[in-house]
């Protein structure tokens, strides 16, 4: 569940479909603002002082522009999830690489349902320090049942190496069980769930 309310900005040149759309956006309970952009010659300095939790746009505004791309052009910080607004027939691949898609004849559920996902998705990650290779093995050593000076001799590293690696692990994903770490393991496809040995 998201903790606040969030503000979004929509850039639009069209007044019906951007005027739709804040309209649309500006109902569902997890927005609290949403910004017209309706002129791009004033767009970064506008998504500047904004600086919205995500950002609406369509596409075809900056020139069939990637999202990586869009956020080199309009200096948007690496929290600012991108959504396209897509009404043409574009071949999907355009924009593939874009957080998440509104269609024009997404019906309002629709919208917030991948507004949500897209801004929950984005809060999980940030939420998350990402774990480095060497701790990515050792969680698959512990998931796999192997007690610290298995992992130790499997890895080739001290005891004391293995339960600082186990800390900053437990540290950086908020997981204190082998449980939660199993888990984690699992969905996030470092592990096969055939390769976990069960531990009491």
């Amino acid at each position: 569940m998201l903790n606040k309310r969030k503000e979004l900005a929509v850039a639009e040149t069209s007044y019906i479909i951007r005027k739709g759309l804040v309209y649309t956006l500006s109902q569902l309970p997890i927005v609290s603002k949403v910004v017209e952009i309706k002129e791009l010659e004033d767009i970064n300095y506008q998504l500047n002082i904004i600086q919205p939790d995500a950002l609406v746009i369509n596409p075809m505004l900056l020139g069939n522009s990637l999202k990586g791309d869009i956020r080199q052009q309009l200096s948007l910080n690496s929290k600012t999830i991108v959504i396209a607004l897509v009404y043409n027939l574009i071949d999907e691949q355009f924009y593939r690489h874009y957080d998440a898609v509104i269609r024009i004849n997404d019906s309002e559920s629709k919208i917030e349902e991948t507004l949500t996902n897209s801004l929950n998705k984005e809060q999980i990650k940030s939420s998350e320090e990402e774990l480095s290779d060497r701790e990515k093995e050792i969680l698959v050593s512990v998931v796999k049942g192997m007690s610290n000076k298995e992992i130790a001799e499997h890895h080739n590293i001290s005891i004391h190496t293995v339960i600082t690696h186990r800390r900053n692990m437990a540290r950086k994903l908020k997981i204190h069980s082998i449980s939660g770490l199993t888990i984690y393991a699992i969905i996030n496809k470092l592990v096969d769930i055939s390769d976990i040995k069960y531990q009491d």
